[in-house]
């Protein structure tokens, strides 16, 4: 009998999420509130595929760098398959902010001895090169890294598998129900849009509004993105990052940014942000902005939803109800879960690089099949472990480059 799922959300999160349960032959009913996919969180112009490493090679740089190959290895997929995916392997450059850390990046190539294709530091001279433009510092060089079109993302994903995966666009879940073995999802005139044993929530951090995850530590961050004109050969032809990021020229506009502000829901473009931005920009490419005007920029704002640790939460969700705060927190693998009751959420900045590997992680957590991580890893975005002791106080810490 075929196995039937609910997704709610088709961002990032939750096309990757069909795309990796449709593959093995699950039906998905896969509901958005907006029109099409890709259009909230998901849907600048362009993003960053780059990983993150650290001295310590802790979680998140594990993370990411598991991530960025498997996502690496999925575009390329994609690609051979004809579906609509728009990116570029033009190379990231990631600047040091300073000789302080540039330093550590250098021991951090000379430490790990990563392959030549994947990282390797480069000193200024080889970074202006490869940026056509004066830099302040070297940096680390991602030869397999890029820009990447979420959006275009998000269709490609649900494409590939489209005969499995029903639309509801336009549609807003009100709120989710369980009854008997089946979770229904249902509008706020009380029908039913969709019922199925298990129930996936990828919609950002709206997913508190439903009371089986309002305990989940979700928070949305406003991020603005400036677009600036660009000339198509026009410098750089790469990514460059350094407290901000500037892509490649694509399709005459050239993205800059991105602010950060952690519970501001302003939707409106600020002239305010698009002057950072330009700052930012300056920071990367010294005098890069010269001759453009905040006030003339166009641009887009997202919001993104972040956990306190940074970390991406995927997996099943925990039965907060069910937990006594009065007793010791069991372990994280016996907390008690809401049968059938999903989450990949959770991205932050990193939604272009973790996507497509969380979508796999939790396609194997629900059918039963082995992690494509390491235990320790898989636990680190377990979603229960912000009910475990000592964490619900946990505050949130903003992202910063190793």
């Amino acid at each position: 009998m075929r196995r039937h799922a609910i997704v709610i959300g088709a961002g990032l999160a939750g096309s990757s999420a069909a795309e990796r349960l449709a593959a093995r032959g699950w039906a998905i009913a896969l509901i958005e509130r907006a029109q099409a996919p890709g259009e909230g969180a998901s849907g600048n112009l362009a993003g960053v595929l780059r990983p993150l490493p650290s001295l310590d090679d802790n979680r998140l740089a594990r993370l990411t760098r598991a991530s960025f190959q498997y996502t690496s290895a999925h575009l390329a997929t994609l690609t051979a398959a004809g579906l609509p995916l728009r990116w570029g392997r033009t190379g990231v450059l990631h600047l040091a902010r300073d000789e302080r850390h540039a330093s550590t990046q250098q021991r951090v190539v000379e430490a790990q001895q990563p392959a030549a294709d994947y990282l390797r530091f480069v000193d200024r001279e080889q970074a202006r090169q490869l940026a056509d433009w004066p830099v302040a510092n070297g940096g680390w060089w991602f030869p397999g890294g890029g820009w990447v079109d979420p959006a275009s993302l998000c269709r490609a994903n649900l494409e590939r598998h489209a005969a499995a995966i029903t639309a509801h666009y336009g549609c807003r879940v009100a709120r989710i129900e369980r009854h008997a073995d089946r979770w229904c999802a249902c509008d706020a005139a009380g029908d039913r849009i969709a019922e199925a044993p298990v129930l996936i929530l990828a919609n950002g951090s709206a997913t508190r509004d439903f009371p089986a995850a309002a305990h989940l530590p979700l928070r949305a961050a406003r991020g603005q993105v400036s677009h600036l004109p660009a000339e198509a050969v026009s410098a750089p032809a790469i990514v460059v990052c350094r407290l901000g990021y500037v892509t490649p020229a694509i399709d005459g506009l050239r993205c800059a940014g991105a602010t950060f502000a952690v519970d501001d829901d302003e939707a409106a473009l600020r002239v305010a942000d698009h002057a950072e931005n330009l700052a930012k920009l300056d920071f990367i490419l010294p005098g890069y902005s010269r001759g453009l005007r905040p006030e003339a920029l166009a641009g887009r704002v997202g919001f993104r939803p972040l956990s306190p640790d940074r970390l991406p939460l995927i997996g099943a969700v925990a039965d907060a109800g069910a937990v006594d705060p009065g007793r010791p927190s069991p372990p994280l693998d016996q907390l008690p879960r809401l049968p059938g009751l999903y989450l990949i959420n959770g991205f932050g900045a990193r939604g272009i690089v973790w996507s497509a590997l969380a979508g796999e992680l939790l396609a194997c957590l629900i059918a039963g099949e082995a992690p494509p991580l390491a235990g320790e890893l898989v636990d680190a975005v377990d979603p229960g472990r912000f009910l475990l002791r000592g964490r619900r106080r946990s505050g949130l810490r903003l992202p910063d480059e190793r």
